[in-house]
């Protein structure tokens, strides 16, 4: 049986990328002891992010990313993050909202791998044009990055896959369960890109306010709304926020898989609720399949 290419191409051990979530490196480290690939988000200020860098580096001898927003700062500032990553030889960037040509050749000069968020195909398309190493796929429910044209994981991942069938294919966002994993792996992604989930893990708590949680906690299908901009995230409506709170100033960026969430758990029982069993689940489907297949067939 042939590797996970996403475990591959990372070294990991489950393909499970975390988004960029938290500048602290406390739950990235734990994302990568876990199997994973975690994630610092490189916003801080350099030297901020060199010590963050380091000090994930004291938490976990496993492979990470840095990931840049880089419509979060100017042109020289996203540069000179780069040039950090560069010197302390960071094993993976993952770039999102802009171009894939900023980074991504000077990146890939120094060994660096790369992998660009994108929220349509013709983004994919550019990205893959600008020799990235992977696809992330982030759709509409998703909290992250999303583009203006709101296309759904069931629409996105597949057509992406059909676009570029080659490149590792990462689905971001709407999986907090193994059935959801398994639905994604189905449309054609090699993993997955966790945000909402691994915020409400009891490793994460310390990089959150107390009210991240609760929003989480409480959300349901109609929890949230897009927030307006470049970026345009998933945020939880204020009047949510003010039913849950008490208050419409404390919203939190999440996406719509917040209503699938209902407790707080750790960063390994997020992993053995996606991977361990997922075979099992995946095979009743397939038997389901077969079954439907058979109607109407004479024996």
């Amino acid at each position: 049986m042939s590797e996970n290419p996403v475990c591959a191409l990372f070294g990991i051990q489950y393909p499970l990328v975390m988004g960029g979530i938290t500048p602290k490196p406390e739950l990235g480290a734990a994302v990568s002891n876990a199997g994973g690939l975690g994630c610092i988000e490189g916003i801080a200020p350099l030297e901020t992010m060199r010590e963050q860098i380091r000090t994930f580096r004291e938490l976990s001898d496993k492979p990470f990313s840095i990931n840049f927003p880089m419509a979060m700062g100017s042109p020289d500032q996203v540069q000179e993050r780069a040039k950090i990553v560069i010197e302390e030889k960071v094993p993976v960037v993952i770039t999102s909202a802009g171009s894939p040509k900023i980074l991504t050749g000077m990146l890939k000069e120094h060994g660096i791998i790369v992998a660009h968020v994108v929220a349509g195909i013709s983004h994919a398309n550019k990205a893959a044009e600008a020799g990235v190493d992977a696809i992330i796929a982030e759709p509409t429910e998703s909290g992250g990055y999303r583009g203006v044209n709101e296309i759904s994981m069931m629409v996105l991942i597949p057509a992406v896959r059909r676009a570029l069938p080659n490149l590792p294919l990462i689905a971001a966002g709407t999986v907090a369960d193994r059935a959801g994993m398994v639905a994604v792996m189905a449309l054609g992604a090699d993993g997955v890109q966790l945000g909402t989930r691994l915020v409400a893990t009891q490793e994460a708590k310390n990089s959150y306010p107390e009210h991240v949680n609760k929003l989480i906690l409480a959300a349901d299908d109609t929890s949230t709304m897009s927030a307006d901009g470049r970026i345009r995230p998933r945020i939880s409506k204020p009047e949510f926020a003010e039913a849950v709170l008490g208050t419409k100033s404390k919203r939190t960026q999440m996406g719509q898989v917040a209503a699938l969430i209902d407790e707080i758990v750790t960063v390994d029982q997020v992993f053995a609720e996606l991977f361990q069993g997922g075979e099992q689940l995946a095979e009743d489907v397939a038997a389901r399949m077969k079954q439907l297949s058979q109607v109407g067939q004479t024996t």
